[in-house]
């Protein structure tokens, strides 16, 4: 199957899933705006500003579809994992702060050019890390970059007069400045592991330019990295492949096509309101210098303590665990209704049994005088027997 067929298939079956979906997704982001915010807002104190953030983010249809879709359409599963995607994006994605770039402006969104299904192009320079405080940096930068790509196809959706919604991007990545032995495996599967499932289905394909036999060679290895639905979304396609699929009046002249050079586009990216990734060397330079940020690792596995688990120093409460050694208290303090909620807990595990069978020896006895009062009310044999009784007993 070429890349065309391959392409028209996948894009087909994702419009017709977002159509027969649409509604289950506008009813699943209305409760989660009603319902699960504000369980999280409560439970992250989060402010005013960060709560809108937050709210904006649940706001984006196409987005939420995505995470719909990679749960399988399972509603409780989408549930969890949004909530636990606020989460992340209050850890890694606040407060916003502008895109700091490196020397030279790799990232590039073709202006008013789409791929023949539709779909925005996006352009990007790959560079060479040598040492891991770089390399950390940069997945400061790819969590924030990813954010803008969000935000941008967003934006495109929302001023576009099409039928369809863009829900992807096709990727160009250009491979010119890297060699074998700058490329990092660990960055790619730290991408893979960590970005990826936070900003599900936005990558269309990824079509690798100025590739050499090295990179291939690299690129066997690292796709043993990556799960085999991402793996089929790369392509190492010729020049002539290349300009077969995009056609030479959507691609730059740096790739073979028509359009000016990529430095003398305009950029989306930079160009649309509130982007901040048109950044000067200089300015960059200078904030660097004068603050320089600490390095961004992968984010740490978060773990919850019951309240009555042994290892718990807080009895009690709920406890967070965040490798290696980071305990702190869920919400941020000891709340008396976690105390509560506990001895509840203690109190049921303890006496359940007895009170059960109490309960049970209750409703029985009622039952029993129910049915006794009826029978005597309403049987002629029940009165003989009582004023034999009473004969028998009171009268001489």
């Amino acid at each position: 199957m070429d890349i065309r067929s391959l392409l028209q298939g996948n894009c087909d079956k994702l419009l017709t899933q977002y159509r027969s979906n649409l509604k289950t997704v506008l009813e699943l982001q209305a409760t989660l705006i009603e319902d699960v915010l504000p369980s999280v807002a409560d439970e992250l104190n989060l402010g005013l500003e960060q709560r809108e953030w937050a709210r904006e983010w649940l706001q984006d249809t196409q987005a939420i579809f995505q995470m719909l879709r990679r749960e399988k359409f399972t509603r409780s599963f989408a549930m969890e994992s949004i909530r636990k995607n606020i989460v992340w994006r209050s850890n890694c994605l606040w407060p916003s702060k502008p895109v700091a770039s490196t020397a030279k402006q790799q990232l590039h969104c073709l202006p008013d050019v789409r791929d023949p299904l539709g779909r925005p192009i996006l352009v990007i320079e790959a560079v060479a890390f040598k040492e891991s405080s770089e390399i950390r940096q940069q997945q400061h930068f790819l969590i924030q970059i990813m954010e803008q790509f969000r935000l941008n196809l967003r934006r495109l959706n929302n001023t576009s007069e099409a039928s369809s919604p863009s829900l992807q991007y096709i990727v160009l990545l250009d491979l010119k400045e890297v060699s074998m032995k700058s490329v990092s495996l660990d960055l790619i599967s730290w991408f893979s592991s960590e970005v990826t499932p936070r900003f599900p289905g936005m990558l269309a394909a990824v079509f690798m330019v100025n590739f050499s036999w090295a990179h291939s060679q690299m690129w066997s290895l690292a796709s043993r990295l990556i799960p085999a639905r991402a793996r089929s979304r790369v392509f190492f396609p010729s020049q002539n492949e290349l300009v077969g699929y995009f056609t030479p009046s959507s691609l730059p002249e740096d790739y073979g096509g028509s359009l000016p050079s990529l430095n003398l586009l305009q950029d989306q990216l930079r160009t649309s309101p509130g982007s901040d990734v048109q950044r000067s060397t200089e300015t960059v330079a200078d904030e660097m210098q004068m603050e320089m940020p600490a390095p961004v690792t992968a984010p740490r596995p978060r773990y919850l303590l019951s309240p009555t688990n042994i290892l718990n120093p807080f009895f009690g409460y709920p406890v967070a665990y965040q490798y290696p050694q980071s305990l702190s208290l869920r919400h941020g303090r000891r709340r008396k209704r976690d105390l509560l909620r506990t001895l509840l807990k203690l109190f049921w595990r303890r006496w359940s049994r007895p009170i059960s069978i109490f309960l049970w020896l209750i409703a029985h006895l009622i039952a029993l005088r129910i049915w006794c009062r009826k029978w005597v009310l309403q049987s002629p044999a029940a009165w003989e027997v009582i004023q034999t009784m009473w004969r028998t007993g009171f009268m001489p």
